[in-house]
């Protein structure tokens, strides 16, 4: 039992046991030598209806937010305190917002499990996160860097290193890490596949191929849950069943303007691969996405709404037998093809659907009401309540949810943790051209733009005009040209909007305008961020030497260019030749541009 613990300890047959419910008597699901299943029957015939529900809701908490987070979370969600959640609500499942460090966050899960322990059964919470692990510049939507963590390169980056070694040592780091701050589960991998170059969230993906995303998954999956959940595991939830990649126009469907998911080339089974290989691996959570696959099943309506996705694919089907849990907010927010039901009817339709527990919603009196009228079986609820606590009870966290605060300076981003996170970085460096002028030699004079000069300076001579430079290094920030229309004129999905790209992978005038006058004067190397493909066919002739990345730290690109390390990674999708040819492509066919400047799979080395 942990030294933060106040719940009482009951000695039998000289084990310990914790007295959860307070009644000075040994419970069935107070007792560790019993399986999950018998522990969860036992719970389930205890707990109210309230209580019941309560598991059915994983809304944020926040920590440590920037400004404008805190803005958007007192103006969507009124910021109830978290606590407040766990007391009234019977809420027990949170994914993390903010950027705290570990120890601040190891705190905070410590307290919170600390409230939930001196609720009526003492059911613990189950703390969750999107990847907080990638090189600040590497990511995107619901992928974020927080300070203190190891940093690793994008998905699309370990893609590019086709090594699943590396991918299942990366998710053992980072489960060390995430039970160590108290993290039991990561709301990842995407398995979603790379199929239209256009869609934002491609940077989240193992690429286009099916098989490699597989492969991927699977490694990364073993590396977080191990041979067998318990607890030491953190499961992963993969995403976004049946594959949220062929989004038409390539929108993403966070928005109304990219609710569709459409199949023009009639490859719906090919997006499955992943997800049919992780459901036999033992996945136990699993989140469908926001949009609504047009033609696929008898209505379209968005994945969470679909009974034949849900229920009839994913469960009868597939076999899938763990807890489906909603993408954020699809009641209040993301509902599409159900946006004319009332919000109790939403909760309806989904449950009826098959979703288990709603992500990012908070208010669980509209279940409470569906329940009094008789509207939804208590026997219903106790299918997706019961899937719920036999993942708790898996983890260990009724046994002990807490974690040692003063071992988290010695488990979280460790020399050894650091090191490793570069080494992926290498690896998934992409060489796509060079006439010789890589790697650099140690006294090369060069100019620097958009790179950190301090750190150029440690490689190379760094000079301040390019008159006086032997090359020119450029970095070119992941095509961004503008903003996806909302497609509703409300204040979240307006604000939603400014984070999501429009369609167009050309480079902009400016950076090609500078290609072209840093050409002229001097050898040029262009090290560009490929964390969505770009239109490369502007600037291609004009460089000397061509890089891609996804999710690199400065320093790792210059150990690149200066040949401290040979690049072998290879390119996890194609890179369209032009945008006339990514208009006449099939968002659900991978590769399948015309005459690509460089295929799947391209990659040198020096």
């Amino acid at each position: 039992m942990s030294l933060y613990d106040d719940v009482q300890t009951m000695i039998i047959d000289d084990q310990k046991f914790r007295d959860l419910n307070k009644n000075n008597i040994l419970d069935v699901y107070e007792d560790h030598r019993l399986d999950a299943e018998t522990r969860s029957e036992d719970l389930l015939n205890l707990m109210t209806i309230d209580e019941k529900i309560g598991q059915m809701f994983h809304p944020p908490f926040i920590l440590k937010p920037d400004f404008f987070m805190m803005l958007y979370e007192i103006a969507i969600r009124g910021n109830k305190l978290t606590e407040t959640q766990i007391v009234d609500d019977n809420i027990t499942h949170f994914n993390l917002y903010g950027n705290p460090s570990p120890f601040e966050l190891g705190v905070k899960i410590n307290h919170l499990q600390k409230i939930a322990s001196k609720t009526r059964l003492g059911i613990p919470i189950t703390i969750s996160s999107d990847p907080i692990h990638e090189v600040p510049k590497g990511g995107g939507v619901a992928s974020f860097s927080v300070d203190g963590f190891s940093k690793w390169p994008s998905q699309l980056g370990f893609a590019a290193s086709k090594d699943t070694n590396m991918v299942k040592k990366f998710a053992e780091i980072v489960r060390e890490e995430y039970l160590a701050v108290g993290i039991r589960t990561a709301l990842h991998p995407m398995s979603d596949l790379a199929t239209d170059p256009r869609w934002a969230r491609n940077f989240g993906t193992f690429g286009s191929n099916a098989k490699l995303s597989s492969d991927m998954t699977i490694a990364y999956m073993n590396g977080f849950q191990g041979n067998k959940i318990n607890n030491k595991s953190v499961l992963t939830m993969v995403k976004h069943f049946p594959g949220g990649g062929p989004q038409e126009n390539g929108l993403d469907a966070h928005l109304y303007s990219g609710r569709n998911q459409i199949y023009p080339g009639n490859n719906f089974d090919y997006h499955l691969k992943p997800f049919e290989d992780a459901i036999k691996n033992n996945l136990k959570v699993i989140m469908p996405y926001y949009g609504i696959p047009v033609g696929q099943t008898n209505e379209d309506v968005a994945m969470a709404y679909n009974k034949y996705i849900l229920t009839d694919l994913l469960r009868n089907e597939l076999g899938y037998n763990g807890v489906i849990c909603s993408d954020w907010g699809i009641i209040t927010g993301r509902h599409w093809g159900v946006d004319n039901l009332s919000i109790k009817k939403r909760y309806e339709k989904s449950l009826a659907a098959g979703i288990d527990q709603y992500g990012g919603e908070t208010d669980t009196s509209f279940i409470k009401s569906l329940f009094n009228e008789n509207r939804i079986s208590e026997k219903r609820i106790n299918e997706s309540v019961k899937r719920i606590l036999m993942n708790k009870f898996k983890l260990g966290l009724f046994d002990d949810p807490y974690i040692d605060e003063a071992e988290i300076q010695n488990t979280v981003n460790t020399e050894s943790n650091i090191e490793a996170g570069i080494e992926a970085q290498r690896k998934s460096i992409v060489l796509l051209k060079n006439n010789g002028v890589l790697p650099l030699k140690k006294d090369t004079k060069i100019f620097i733009d958009g790179l950190d000069k301090e750190i150029g300076s440690e490689f190379g001579t760094l000079v301040e005009s390019i008159e006086d430079a032997d090359v020119v290094i450029m970095y070119i920030h992941t095509v961004f040209n503008g903003n996806q229309e909302s497609g509703l004129n409300r204040i979240f999905d307006n604000f939603l909007s400014t984070l999501f790209p429009d369609g167009n992978l050309d480079l902009n005038n400016e950076i090609v305008n500078k290609v072209k006058n840093f050409s002229k004067e001097k050898d040029l190397i262009v090290v560009v961020d490929l964390n969505r493909p770009v239109i490369l066919e502007s600037i291609k002739d004009k460089t000397s030497g061509l890089i891609g990345t996804f999710g690199v730290q400065d320093r790792v690109m210059y150990e690149g260019l200066f040949g401290i390390f040979n690049p072998s990674g290879r390119l996890p999708f194609e890179i369209p030749s032009s945008m006339e040819s990514v208009l006449n492509q099939k968002e659900d066919l991978p590769d399948d541009t015309t005459n690509p400047t460089y295929k799947y799979g391209y990659g040198i080395s020096y």
